[in-house]
């Protein structure tokens, strides 16, 4: 990887925006419904649809949306590659300013690139943008790292805030390539599903001193925060256990203290669906 943006000229930011599908065409993604409203003359961009479906996209919607993008790439990989192994590979490949992840099932307004055109070109030094992401009219990214997980925000804050202790997820996280070439940081390979974004932003707080949070809202879903049945909700929650040990493998008590809120979580979900699987 490397930035364009280093010799001195005058030029748009490069930014490469990566889109992840999973058993949804191009054409029934929001995500691509919304960028493709999106002000692009703004950057310099490039769109990565990378694809974990196990069909490909008909090749039709491909190719339409490659017309609409001067830098384009669609990669399938019906083996359905963990998102943090996939993020690397993207990041560390291409040539880049800014890095923006994106699900395929985010809302965003039209004007979201003349907001991030803005505040990238007004805040250079500041590495790491995020959207403010709302479910059901719930503040669920950013948030607030206590202790040991994460807790909703009561405010919005908005701009340049401190990076510590702050959470957020990745899709509409927007980064710096300078993140990546100063700090060698990368996505944690030990995870799939859930904590790759908790352990991003725990680390990148290590680093850099601020964030910034634009003045923008994503409309958002994920199955934490729906009402799944309890096979999903199951297997989701054993993901989700499991990566405590991982994420807080260097904060010993915070370790703890996630290992007893694990028990009590168990017994409310068992409770919840009337299902012991969630007590072993």
């Amino acid at each position: 990887m490397k930035a364009t943006m280093n010799r001195g000229e005058s030029l748009k930011p490069k930014l490469i925006v990566l889109v992840v599908l999973y058993k949804k065409t191009i054409s029934a993604s929001p995500t691509i419904s919304h960028l493709l409203l999106q002000n692009k003359t703004l950057f310099d961009l490039e769109l990565v649809v990378w694809d974990n479906s196990p069909e490909p996209c008909p090749e039709q919607e491909v190719a339409e949306l490659s017309a609409a993008f001067d830098q384009f790439q669609y990669i399938s990989t019906p083996e359905n590659v963990w998102l943090s192994k996939l993020y690397n590979q993207v990041l560390r490949s291409n040539t880049y300013d800014y890095a923006l992840l994106l699900d395929q099932d985010s809302e965003f307004p039209e004007y979201y690139f003349d907001k991030l055109n803005a505040a990238v070109l007004g805040f250079p030094k500041i590495s790491l943008f995020l959207p403010i992401v709302m479910n059901n009219r719930k503040v669920v990214s950013p948030g607030s790292f206590v202790y040991f997980k994460g807790k909703h925000w009561k405010k919005i804050q908005t701009g340049a805030i401190p990076a510590k202790n702050v959470l957020a997820i990745t899709s509409g996280m927007v980064i710096s390539v300078k993140v990546f070439l100063a700090h060698q940081m990368k996505f944690d390979e030990r995870l799939n599903l859930y904590g790759i974004d908790t352990s991003f932003m725990l680390r990148y707080s290590k680093f850099e001193e601020q964030l910034y949070v634009l003045r923008i809202k994503f409309d958002h879903d994920t199955v934490l925060w729906s009402n799944p049945s309890a096979d999903v909700m199951l297997s989701r929650f054993r993901n989700l256990k499991g990566t405590w040990p991982k994420i807080l493998s260097d904060r010993p008590v915070a370790l703890v203290l996630a290992y007893f809120y694990s028990k009590v979580v168990s017994l409310k979900l068992a409770l919840k669906y009337q299902d012991l699987r969630f007590l072993k």
